[in-house]
C-alpha cells in the first residue's frame, strides 16, 4: 500500500549564495527543508580542500539540525575515462579527497556531472573509483547532454552501471526537459527515462525561472510516481535563477515542493 505522507524534498545549496554551510543548515531549520545537498567542487564550498576540524564541526552542525545526504563535484565523466594520463589521476585523486570529505559529514553519495557523452571505446576505458569500497558511497551521475537520452546510449549506460554497482544516476528535470525539446522522437523519452528508472537514486527538480513545469519534468513526475517513505530515491530542489538569495531560493523551493507533492496525488 502507498503511504499518504508526502515524499520529502530536500535543498540543493547551489541555490543559495553567500552563506558558509552552518548558516544553511540553520536556514534549512528555520524552513523546515529535511535535507540538503552540498555543493562541494570549487565553486562550491571545496570540501576536498578543507581541514579534517572544520569538516567535523560541519558534520557535529548537522547532526543537530539536518541531515547532508550528497555532495556534489565539478568532476566530469568523462575525465574518467582516460586512463592512464594526468587527467584521469587528478580527477581519481580529486574525487577520492571528496569522498572522504563527505564521509566525515555523513553524506551517502557523491555527484559526477557528464557533460559529455561516452563513445563505445570512451565506456570500454571508462573506470570510476569505487567510493563504495572506500568510504561507503555511492557515486551519482548526473547526465547533461540529450544524447544520453537516446535508445543505444541508455543501453550502454545501463549495461555499464549494470557491472558497476557503486554507480547510479540523478536524474535532473531540466536535463530531461532539454533531452525533450531536441529529441526527434518526444514519446520515445518517456520510455528511456522509465528504463533508467531502476538505477535513479537522486532527483533534482530543477527552476532557473522559466523551466518549471515543462514536458521533460512531467516526465520525471509521472515516472517516479508516488513514492514510497521507504523508497531509495532522494528528491531535492535545485534553483539557479539569478538571484540567489534565502528569501527567492526558499519562495521558489515551496513552489516547487507543492508542484511535486500534486504531481505525485495525480499519479495516485
Amino acid at each position: 500500500m502507498t503511504s499518504s505522507t508526502p515524499t520529502a524534498v530536500g535543498l540543493y545549496s547551489i541555490g543559495i549564495g553567500g552563506v558558509d554551510p552552518e548558516a544553511l543548515l540553520a536556514l534549512a531549520v528555520e524552513h523546515e527543508v529535511p535535507f540538503l545537498h552540498l555543493r562541494g567542487g570549487p565553486r562550491g564550498f571545496d570540501l576536498a580542500r578543507r581541514d579534517t576540524a572544520t569538516l567535523d564541526r560541519w558534520a557535529r552542525c548537522s547532526q543537530v539540525s539536518v541531515p547532508i545526504t550528497v555532495v556534489t563535484a565539478d568532476l566530469d565523466l568523462i575525465d574518467f575515462a582516460r586512463p592512464g594520463t594526468p587527467t584521469y589521476w587528478r580527477a581519481s585523486a580529486e574525487l577520492n579527497r571528496l569522498g572522504h570529505a563527505a564521509s566525515v559529514l555523513r553524506a551517502h553519495a557523491v555527484r559526477l556531472l557528464a557533460r559529455h557523452h561516452l563513445d563505445q571505446r570512451q565506456w570500454a576505458d571508462l573506470t570510476v573509483p569505487d567510493l563504495a569500497a572506500r568510504h561507503g558511497l555511492t557515486t551519482l551521475i548526473e547526465l547533461h547532454e540529450p544524447a544520453w537520452f537516446t535508445d543505444h546510449s541508455v543501453d550502454a549506460l545501463v549495461t555499464h552501471l549494470e557491472r558497476a554497482p557503486w554507480l547510479a544516476l540523478l536524474m535532473d528535470t531540466a536535463q530531461v526537459q532539454q533531452a525533450w525539446r531536441r529529441s526527434e522522437d518526444p514519446d520515445n523519452l518517456a520510455a528511456q527515462v522509465s528504463v533508467l528508472a531502476p538505477r535513479t537514486r537522486v532527483i533534482h527538480i530543477s527552476d532557473s525561472d522559466d523551466h518549471v513545469p515543462g514536458a521533460g519534468y512531467e516526465i520525471v513526475a509521472k515516472t517516479f510516481g508516488h513514492l514510497e517513505n521507504d523508497s531509495p530515491v532522494e528528491i531535492a530542489f535545485e534553483w539557479t535563477g539569478a538571484d540567489r538569495s534565502p528569501q527567492v531560493c526558499l519562495d521558489r523551493y515551496r513552489r516547487a515542493v507543492a508542484w511535486w507533492h500534486s504531481r505525485s496525488e495525480a499519479n495516485l
